[in-house]
């Protein structure tokens, strides 16, 4: 077999995907940028190759089984393994339950949780396959920790990530095929640009978070890359994400009044959320 390594790597178009791609072309990866964006993943390509590696533009809708089904395939065809799986497509949803419309709430649960679902679900039995082992990647965030009010689809998805790469944990684990899922704070990525708010006050709130974080995509990318090589299950940056991880497993309900203390304060100093 060809010591080359092959990735899918879905959002490749901007933000952490196009981080993390690069990345992995810094070890000589080849990679499918999966995005709807093809403009913008033929951008990710030409930085691909720039550090070091190649890849493809390949056209997906991570909402549609059957373009799953059509791009495994395809590379099924013309590459001989299947070495990584990065399901990071994804997008935002602010609002309360009740106030967000239905609608919105479909959305995201297609993208964000359906998207990585079909990802695995298309590729398992493929990378079973590969006598190197493999390896499966979900962006999921630190908001299926924290759970902060007025985020809950965006919450709901994330936590549903989680699950899903947990379980895969004991699934694959003897076929070889290590799983990490990734639970960042806040860092800048295009996300809120093409995410939904039921009020502007919502993306406000949004912006500013991210606009505190020192946090990038880059050294978000960087940490993935480590924890493949290293088949460590949990991302969790930067290290108040650690914090909030293990309070809220020693201190549950404290750790849920924090966050609720929290979201008040920021809605009386005056960023409003209506």
């Amino acid at each position: 077999m060809s010591q080359k390594r092959y990735a899918i790597v879905t959002g490749a178009a901007s933000g952490l995907g196009r981080a993390l791609s690069i990345e992995l072309a810094r070890g000589g990866w080849h990679i499918a940028l999966a995005d709807l964006n093809d403009a913008g993943s033929q951008e990710t390509l030409s930085l691909v190759r720039a550090a070091g590696g190649d890849g493809q533009v390949e056209h997906l809708d991570v909402t549609s089984i059957d373009q799953w089904r059509a791009l495994v395939e395809k590379l099924q065809a013309a590459w001989p393994a299947l070495d990584l799986l990065v399901n990071n497509a994804g997008v935002g949803v602010g609002g309360n339950v009740g106030e967000l419309s239905l609608e919105d709430w479909r959305w995201i649960m297609d993208i964000n949780l359906w998207g990585g679902i079909y990802g695995c679900h298309t590729t398992v039995d493929w990378m079973k396959q590969n006598p190197r082992g493999a390896h499966i990647v979900n962006i999921a965030s630190m908001a299926a920790i924290v759970c902060a009010p007025g985020m809950a689809p965006y919450n709901v998805t994330k936590a549903g990530v989680v699950a899903l790469t947990e379980t895969l944990f004991g699934e694959l684990k003897a076929d070889n095929i290590g799983v990490t899922v990734v639970c960042p704070t806040f860092f800048q990525t295009n996300i809120i640009n093409s995410g939904r708010f039921t009020a502007p006050g919502q993306r406000k709130m949004a912006d500013a978070l991210m606009a505190q974080s020192n946090l990038t995509a880059d050294e978000v990318a960087r940490r993935i890359v480590r924890a493949v090589e290293r088949k460590q299950v949990y991302v969790l940056a930067p290290a108040m994400a650690r914090f909030f991880w293990r309070l809220k497993r020693l201190m549950p309900r404290t750790f849920l009044k924090i966050i609720s203390r929290g979201y008040k304060r920021r809605l009386s100093s005056g960023d409003q959320v209506r």
